[in-house]
């Protein structure tokens, strides 16, 4: 006991007695830095190899010290093997943009949790020229794929029978926590207006409130989700799929009760486990009701149909809600499921339809259907319409531009006057930056025609100008009458002819002469003159046989004209110079080569003109001639018909022994890969892969053969053993997304129709034959700038439909339009679907032509008056007005104005 006391005592007595260092202790500052210096490869060198993964695609990436040159064919150079030494197919790909351009390769699409061994050859190339120093092997460890899900679909409409559920597409991904918001139906404009689309979103975007002045200076503002919709259900869910594979779930919201309210409901979700300040959203409806409208003008024509069934759905319930959420039309479906409304579309509003326990919505700043792909073109209908001409449409500031115009009706007629002067028209000269330089009022003839001359000012801007016409000067609605060019420029001088031998030999120069000259007659002595060359496949080199295609069009060639010649004209102002073709135009394709030579004034100014000439390959060539149409191709499991013939020059056939026809099919790997902006994308890579090889003798008959194709991408090669040379014909058989729908075989988004006649009259009937991807009830519709005829009809493969021409189909932006629907069912895994056909139809009018011929001396003196005699025999006997125009022939040159055409 006392011996513990004594201790606490001198513990005490020093803890009073020692001063402690301000400090206390801390230590001096010590410690020796070291260079983490990362060795950098020098000169030439591969820095390292390793995978690389965007979104849900493996790549296997090449790192280089220097750009490499982006022409070397890398898919022949490297090779990449698996574990077992197989060869992996695929392509490499240069990096092409960022700090990495042009020093990273990448072997996209690979395996993950896979080694591959990637061999790069010493012989692979910088750009500046330097090689690697040995043969280069890595392996490369892939590892697993990051986690990856989001929504297959950015807005839907979920079947209320038979759905499968809300898609969600993941990788790696066991469960996500999804949470479900219903919108509230007085919210339903403010919310279309800020989320028109799902996908990747902050927590910022959908929880703030926050307001700005858009570019016309008005305020907008945006409301917080929370305020748009109320919360209704959360749930984990969990999702299929092995590891690192791509699959596709569908949420089974059909079995939830909190959802089967009718509305709009809002999904946000995330991954299980994880905190985020990013989400997957997406929008959608329950509902059985499908909605399709066509706007006009002042029209609104809605149809529904039901999503299980595609038949109509009569006494639908139709409102138009404004911004504020309140109904400012209603309006009910006929029994065929169709409306008119009498409503002009605003992007605030939306279209809501009910029917019994189904709602749908149709938000009006939605993307309408895109008709780019459709035979659907010009300008917009008008009551009038203006044809009008000039002697040319080049004119330089200070001259004076002369119109004439024809005021017509909108099927060309002459409009009506019951004896009163015609309607005043108001012509306006708009300039390149949309300001009028001038408009003025015309009073038409009683054969509707009116002329103008306008001095242009001597500053006047430079560039594109137009003449529009009106009959009220204060209508948007303008006939766009003609385009002017208003341009400082001096009329051509000079002519310049090029010529050649018309047939070169395979490694033969092109023996060009250019003869120049003034176009008063003196010849272009001294005058510089300049070339350049390109060269191109030549699948029509006989002139006399349309439809027969030689060659190979899949020989790659310089894209780039070449500069050749850079001379001077002889004093006879000629030049004789031969043209080696490129190294790349090799004698195994006819090649056109094709020269643009240019003659220069002494002022620098030149006369441009264009020579095409033709290289074979061999003294004969095989020819193939499709027994379909080039453009539309087979029709899937069918037989591919070809015509096939062996010809000189001349056009006349050679017989042959033995050729090889090999038919040839593209085969295609597609690959998913999530993309940055939250959606799902693919790419591929794709092969050829030989189906059926025959020989054929070919004799001075074209023989045909015959070819069982399915869908798809195919090519027939035809080799000749004795020049060696292979003929190659692609084709697509059964629709592509390129066809425009022109094949027998409709596009799964298209119908196709076929009509009977190519122009009609009023008191006609057509017949129009309707080809759609499935069977299914639809419409059958004619349009203009508003609805002429509708019909329901019942869509299958062939059948044939009669519809009246009236008089209101007098007028050229006549359609005809087919929409077809195909019901869903989750059971048989069919999802509901639409499809469009349009086609145009013209009125004959074939009786208008009237043909017109003018004779007149091929030289005179100046100042002297010109004879014209100017026939037109099928108004023999008739009073015809003519406007005759004297144009410089050096103007027209410049811009090859063609001789205007009423038609």
């Amino acid at each position: 006991m006392w011996v513990a006391t004594a201790t606490v005592a001198l513990s005490l007595v020093c803890l009073a007695g020692c001063k402690p260092d301000a400090g206390g202790q801390l230590p001096e500052v010590s410690g020796e830095k070291i260079a983490a210096a990362k060795a950098k490869p020098a000169g030439f060198a591969l820095v390292a190899a390793y995978p690389d993964q965007a979104g849900d695609t493996l790549a296997i990436a090449l790192e280089f010290t220097k750009p490499l040159v982006g022409t070397q064919d890398f898919d022949q150079l490297l090779s990449v093997t698996d574990k077992n030494g197989a060869v992996v197919k695929g392509s490499w790909v240069l990096d092409d943009r960022g700090e990495d351009e042009g020093r990273v390769l990448r072997f996209p699409h690979v395996e993950a949790d896979r080694d591959y061994t990637v061999t790069i050859p010493a012989k692979l190339t910088a750009a500046d020229g330097r090689t690697l120093p040995d043969d280069i092997r890595r392996t490369v460890h892939t590892g697993p794929l990051e986690p990856v899900v989001g929504f297959a679909s950015q807005g839907s409409v979920l079947p209320a029978r038979e759905s499968r559920g809300l898609p969600v597409v993941s990788v790696n991904v066991a469960e996500v926590d999804v949470e479900f918001m219903r919108v509230r139906d007085d919210a339903l404009p403010r919310f279309f207006s800020q989320f028109q689309r799902g996908g990747r979103r902050g927590t910022w975007d959908m929880e703030r409130e926050y307001s700005w002045d858009d570019e016309s200076g008005a305020e907008r503002s945006r409301t917080p989700l929370t305020k748009l919709a109320e919360p209704v259900y959360m749930n984990r869910f969990v999702l299929g799929g092995r590891t690192n594979e791509r699959v596709l779930t569908y949420l089974p919201l059909q079995e939830i009760t909190e959802l089967q309210k009718p509305g709009l409901y809002f999904a946000v979700m995330k991954r299980s486990g994880t905190l985020t300040d990013t989400y997957e959203t997406a929008f959608f409806t329950v509902s059985d009701l499908g909605l399709h409208a066509r706007a006009y003008k002042e029209r609104l024509f809605v149809h529904a149909a039901s999503l299980q069934t595609g038949k109509a759905v009569s006494s639908v319930e139709l409102k138009v809600l404004d911004a504020d959420g309140d109904a400012i039309l209603k309006a009910t479906t006929d029994r065929y499921g169709n409306a008119l409304l009498p409503y002009k579309l605003d992007a605030t509003q939306v279209l809501v339809a009910t029917h019994g326990d189904d709602v749908s919505m149709l938000p009006f700043n939605q993307p309408a259907l895109d008709l780019s792909e459709f035979a659907v073109s010009g300008r917009e209908q008008a009551w009038f319409d203006v044809f009008a001409w000039s002697g040319r449409d080049l004119y330089r500031p200070g001259e004076t531009v002369r119109v004439s115009a024809l005021l017509r009706d909108q099927d060309g007629q002459p409009i009506a006057t019951k004896g009163k002067k015609l309607q005043p028209i108001f012509l306006r000269y708009v300039q390149p930056d949309g300001k009028p330089l001038l408009e003025t009022r015309l009073q038409p003839d009683a054969q509707g025609y009116v002329r103008h001359a306008q001095a242009i000012p001597v500053d006047a801007p430079t560039g594109r100008w137009r003449i529009e016409f009106r009959t009220d000067p204060a209508s948007k609605d303008a006939v766009q009458g003609m385009l002017l060019r208003i341009e400082e420029f001096l009329p051509e001088r000079m002519k310049l002819d090029l010529d050649a031998p018309a047939r070169l030999a395979p490694r033969q120069p092109l023996q060009l002469k250019a003869i120049g000259a003034y176009l008063y007659g003196a010849p272009a002595a001294g005058n510089r003159f300049t070339a350049k060359l390109a060269v191109a496949v030549e699948q029509h080199p006989i002139e006399s046989l349309k439809g027969w295609f030689f060659g190979d069009p899949t020989l790659e060639l310089p894209k780039e004209a070449k500069d050749v010649v850079d001379a001077t004209l002889g004093a006879d102002g000629t030049l004789s110079q031969a043209i080696a073709l490129p190294d790349e135009a090799k004698p195994v394709s006819p090649i056109a080569a094709i020269v643009t030579g240019s003659v220069f004034e002494s002022g620098g100014r030149s006369v441009n003109r264009t020579l095409k000439r033709v290289v074979w390959p061999a003294e004969t060539l095989v020819g193939v001639r499709p027994l379909f149409d080039d453009k539309e191709g087979p029709d899937n499991n069918s037989n591919a018909g070809f015509e096939l013939a062996r010809y000189s020059a001349d056009g006349t056939m050679r017989a042959v022994q033995g050729a090889r026809v090999t038919l040839m099919r593209e085969e295609r790997d597609y690959h998913w890969s999530w993309g940055d902006d939250g959606g799902w994308d693919y790419e591929h890579t794709s092969r050829w892969k030989q189906i059926e090889t025959r020989n054929v003798d070919l004799s001075t008959n074209a023989v045909r053969v015959a070819f069982p194709v399915e869908w798809g991408e195919y090519r027939l090669d035809v080799f000749d053993p004795t020049t060696k040379l292979t003929t190659r014909y692609p084709f697509t058989a059964g629709w592509s997304w390129g066809d425009e729908n022109r094949g027998l075989d409709a596009r799964p988004d298209k119908v196709k129709l076929s009509l009977d006649k190519t122009h009609y009259r009023a008191g006609d009937t057509l017949k129009v034959t309707v080809t759609p991807p499935h069977e299914g009830e639809g419409l059958l519709m004619v349009e203009s700038d508003r609805m002429l005829f509708v019909q329901d009809i019942e869509a299958k493969p062939g059948a044939t439909f009669e519809i009246p021409v009236t008089k209101d189909w007098e007028r050229h932006d006549v359609y005809v339009t087919a929409l077809v629907f195909r019901g869903g069912s989750a059971q048989s895994k069919v999802t509901p679907a639409r499809a469009v056909g349009i086609a145009h139809v013209a009125m004959d009018r074939r009786d208008r032509t009237v043909a017109v011929g003018i004779a007149a001396p091929k030289s005179m003196r100046p100042q002297q008056k010109l004879p014209v005699v100017v026939s037109a025999p099928t108004l023999a006997g008739k009073t015809a007005h003519v406007v005759i125009s004297a144009v410089d022939v050096g103007i027209l040159n410049i811009t090859r104005f063609p001789v205007p055409d009423a038609s």
